[in-house]
């Protein structure tokens, strides 16, 4: 049987004969009762105060929990930031070699056609100057002809000359002589 405050106060005991002054049990019962209840509501305190520091308690832990969880997932993230940012970097590292990589296959293309191009202007001199050599040469022959043509015309001219002027002589002489013969 549970036993309350209220069931202390309002016991009554029998009266015996020569018995207990009914007075001072009344008061003693009182006093136990007030004493009862005091130890009740400390207990009921204590229970409300347990109660709340429990109540804080599994608030406490839920917090803790929750922390774990937000560091787990703040590490997590920190490192998918950190994976993410080195696949970027990667990523930018092997688009940044891959360009490199045009940029000298371009430039090797462009010294290949550029040695080509100075190769074939030293083949065009070569040509040009074997091609010019023999234009002077040709015309050297050519003015060497002409010279020698010019002497051998210049050689007649003057072997015609003599002949003209021999003949001429020869008439001028015939011409004196007829003139002679006559006049005689």
């Amino acid at each position: 049987m549970k036993l309350t405050p209220l069931d202390i106060q309002q016991h009554q005991f029998r009266s015996v004969l020569f018995g207990l002054d009914p007075k001072e049990v009344d008061a003693f019962l009182d006093l136990v009762g007030a004493a009862f209840e005091d130890l009740i509501r400390q207990n009921n305190d204590g229970l409300d105060e347990t109660r709340r520091l429990r109540a804080n308690l599994e608030d406490f832990r839920e917090r803790e929990q929750t922390l774990k969880e937000t560091m787990i997932t703040a590490t997590k993230i920190a490192e998918d930031v950190k994976q993410g940012a080195q696949r970027e970097a990667q990523a930018v590292i092997s688009q940044a070699e891959v360009q490199a990589e045009k940029i000298i296959q371009n430039a090797h293309t462009r010294l290949v056609r550029i040695l080509d191009d100075i190769n074939e202007l030293k083949r065009q001199k070569a040509q040009f100057e074997g091609n010019l050599r023999s234009l002077i040469d040709t015309h050297g022959k050519l003015l060497d002809a002409m010279s020698d043509r010019i002497e051998h015309d210049s050689i007649e001219l003057t072997g015609m000359s003599r002949r003209a002027e021999a003949s001429s002589a020869d008439v001028k002489l015939a011409s004196l002589s007829d003139d002679k013969s006559a006049a005689r």
